[in-house]
């Protein structure tokens, strides 16, 4: 794997960030969150992540499946919306009836936990796509551009890339826009390649690494 150069794109990350990783159906996404993870660890980054949906515990499920270390994995701290299945140390779970569109019942889960500098990984975010109305979908994503510029975290979203296409109405558009980053995760001749598609940063557009 391509630690090197994944670490040259991933140190260029600022706090505040909102970063969207757009991965396809055929490509094996549970390998960006443990490189991820790894990489936030080897930094001595704090780590958060949110589990929409049991998504985390269908990650770690393909992870240890694959022969992958996970040691550790068990012990970060996770935020539940929706779902049943817990995997890591659960510190709060939000309804997504009653709390997916609603960030203030977020905040006060994760202002308590998050460091000075902490790694947001949202697992599952495009579920929420096939499942809240337009109207809820567009509160979501507003909520989400709220929290760009927070400089307490760097929220790395993993979505489905052919979920959130799958949703008429512009929905996938308008949470591009908000994200301050966007990368892309897909199968290539030279193997499954992450590619910066936007950034602010001139000299890492346009960036690609073979993963694996």
């Amino acid at each position: 794997m391509a630690g090197k150069e994944l670490d040259k794109i991933l140190s260029l990350l600022r706090p505040g960030e909102t970063v969207l990783f757009e991965y396809t159906q055929d490509s094996p996404s549970e390998l960006l969150l443990w490189l991820l993870v790894r990489w936030a660890g080897d930094k001595e980054l704090g780590i958060l992540i949110d589990d929409v949906l049991d998504t985390f515990p269908e990650v770690l499920a393909r992870l240890e499946v694959l022969g992958f270390d996970v040691s550790g994995f068990d012990e970060l701290p996770v935020v539940k919306i929706g779902g049943s299945r817990n995997a890591g140390r659960v510190i709060g779970t939000i309804d997504v009836d009653r709390h997916s569109i609603d960030f203030r019942y977020y905040e006060k889960i994760y202002t308590p936990v998050a460091g000075e500098n902490t790694v947001n990984p949202v697992l599952g975010f495009h579920k929420l796509f096939m499942i809240l109305t337009d109207r809820e979908l567009l509160r979501l994503i507003r909520n989400v551009a709220g929290f760009v510029g927070r400089r307490d975290r760097i929220a790395l979203y993993l979505v489905n890339s052919d979920v959130i296409a799958s949703k008429p109405g512009g929905f996938g558009a308008l949470f591009r826009e908000v994200a301050t980053t966007v990368m892309a995760f897909y199968p290539s001749e030279s193997g499954y390649t992450l590619g910066v598609m936007k950034t602010p940063r001139k000299e890492l557009l346009g960036k690609e690494v073979v993963i694996l």
